[in-house]
């Protein structure tokens, strides 16, 4: 999956989904800062989002 850091990020949650999956969310409601990142697991999800953390803004990142 491709990804484009945005300038606002919010706060970034691993979160389960009604379908079971998890996926890396933030708090924004609204596009074109919302996230939703789809992962395996609880710690494939804190390795993403340590990876946007340090990514700095329209860096282009790879999942």
């Amino acid at each position: 999956m491709k990804f484009v850091r945005p300038k606002v990020i919010g706060t970034l949650k691993v979160k389960q989904m009604r379908a079971g999956n998890w996926a890396v969310v933030n708090d924004i409601k609204n596009p074109p800062n919302k996230i939703i990142i789809q992962c395996n697991s609880i710690a494939e999800g804190d390795e993403i989002i340590e990876q946007i953390k340090q990514a700095n803004f329209k860096d282009i990142l790879h999942f």
